[in-house]
């Protein structure tokens, strides 16, 4: 034992993990050396997350080492994050060229022209190329000519006949948002540190909503083919409440910035690829037989479709079920007659007042007094006519089995779907143009304050609906108003006035 009185102390905690490689005492630069060769092993076998580690390792022990500098830019590269793998690329570029300003590394320069081409810099990587043509010597000259030859081609789609229109249209927008952002700053008041900042929700009208959705799957589905749905489902989560819980700070800022790096990944990608094959006809002539055919064969088929729905709702009012009818009108004329134009369907106006007109008609039969009626007059008699019950069904009530149920659990299900009713039909009156279809949605609205007991704003959507038929002159639809509102009236005690 030796005679020194040091007591030996343990390590305090548990040691950490290392590989049984890592337990020798490796030199810094053969550690560098290990490290990137795992890194290569695993972009060879396709597991790029384990490479980019052993890579930031590598660069972590010597940030100048242009070899694992070049091997992460190719790994981003193949990761879809092509801005980034310039940065490396350029980074390994300028070491070299501060060592030796003569010296170079071709494969280095070609990562370079990769990046710039993959990061949609056509004119950077065709230079990049040009330049690298008189640096390399013959042996090494092919695959910047294979280079050449296809952002060559590329350059000619972008700036061809066929690409001008939409490349204007692009410029108009970009100006015209440009323009609006210089007068919101100027006009926005200075705002205090300690206020919340609103986020204005973006109302669109529902043609452009669905002109946008049709081209966000048309562009991702002619690059990705049956991979388009996970971008639109990864669009959604960025802003789902669901994944994305305010309780729970630290997780969901990790998510969100996950799935924010994620959808940029994808949409670099497919913009590259856009670059790459831009999505426009060469022949203008074939392109305008094609829009044609394509504008003839929807009409056709709209013409079809507005036929079958009459007959449905013909069917429907044979058969006296209202509520399908209702439920089948509104489905009808808030999804499908809506995202449709005055050139699909010209007869769109017609189609409009025949719909509303035969709902009209179907309400107003059931207003006719029954043959078993006895009851002769006063309340109780309009209650009858109007279907209103008088009694409450107690034994209908809904029972909890946990008496010690949370009440933020209970979830009512007349409550959500009013509140379901009420977003559409406000969201609705917002662009209903005829004004046959806002009557319709005020008396829509009214209905489904009445089904919930709110008495005070059914008659005051009636009365507006009353307004709006007055205006347009609709002597059907100006009746259901005037039932919508006696019957409320009616239910709460009061008289009409």
């Amino acid at each position: 034992m030796s005679g020194s009185n040091e007591a030996i102390v343990p390590s305090a905690g548990l040691k950490p993990h290392v590989q049984p490689w890592e337990m020798l005492k490796w030199s810094n630069s053969q550690l560098c050396s290990m490290y990137t060769d795992w890194g290569i092993y695993y972009e060879r076998t396709g597991n790029l997350p384990a490479s980019m580690r052993y890579l930031n390792k590598a660069l972590d022990l010597d940030p100048n080492d242009t070899s694992a500098l070049r091997r992460r830019a190719h790994v981003k590269r193949m990761q879809g994050r092509a801005p980034a793998a310039l940065l490396d690329c350029s980074y390994a570029k300028a070491i070299l060229r501060n060592n030796n300003p003569d010296g170079f590394d071709h494969k280095v320069n070609l990562e370079v022209s990769d990046s710039l081409y993959e990061s949609n810099k056509l004119e950077n990587a065709l230079r990049s190329l040009h330049h690298n043509m008189r640096l390399f010597s013959y042996s090494k000259v092919q695959p910047v000519q294979n280079r050449l030859t296809v952002i060559t081609e590329n350059i000619n789609d972008a700036l061809s006949d066929a690409t001008s229109p939409a490349a204007h249209r692009l410029i108009n927008k970009m100006m015209h948002m440009k323009e609006g952002n210089r007068i919101t700053k100027s006009s926005k008041p200075a705002c205090d540190v300690l206020s919340i900042l609103e986020t204005e929700q973006e109302f669109l009208v529902p043609l452009e909503r669905s002109r946008r959705k049709r081209q966000f799957k048309i562009y991702n589905e002619r690059y990705l083919d049956k991979f388009w749905q996970d971008v639109g489902f990864l669009k959604e989560l960025r802003e789902n409440p669901n994944l994305l819980i305010d309780q729970f700070s630290e997780s969901s800022a990790n998510l969100k910035s996950m799935a924010e790096d994620s959808y940029k990944i994808a949409r670099t990608f497919t913009k590259m690829l856009h670059t790459r094959c831009p999505m426009y006809c060469r022949n203008a002539g074939k392109n305008e037989l094609y829009q044609q055919e394509n504008l003839f064969r929807i009409q056709y088929q709209t013409r079809r479709n507005m036929f079958k729905i009459l007959r449905t709702i013909r069917n429907l009012i044979r058969s006296n079920k209202m509520n399908k009818l209702t439920k089948f009108v509104d489905e009808v004329m808030g999804n499908y007659v809506t995202v449709k134009t005055n050139r699909i369907m010209p007869w769109k106006f017609e189609f409009v007042n025949e719909v509303y007109n035969y709902l009209g008609l179907a309400r107003i039969n059931e207003y006719k007094i029954p043959t078993d009626m006895k009851i002769l007059g006063g309340r109780q008699r309009l209650m009858k006519l109007f279907k209103i019950p008088t009694e409450l069904d107690l034994g209908r009530q809904n029972k909890f089995e946990n008496i010690f149920l949370r009440r933020q659990f209970v979830v009512d299900p007349k409550t959500e779907k009013f509140k379901k009713l009420s977003a559409r039909y406000e969201y609705r009156m917002r662009f209903a143009k005829y004004p046959i279809e806002r009557s319709y949605l005020y008396h829509e609205y009214a209905q489904a304050h009445l089904n919930i007991n709110s008495f005070d704003a059914c008659c005051l959507l009636a009365r507006k609906s009353i307004d709006v038929c007055q205006q347009d002159s609709c002597k059907i639809r100006n009746l259901l108003p005037c039932r919508r509102e006696q019957g409320a009236l009616q239910k709460t005690g009061s008289k009409s006035c």
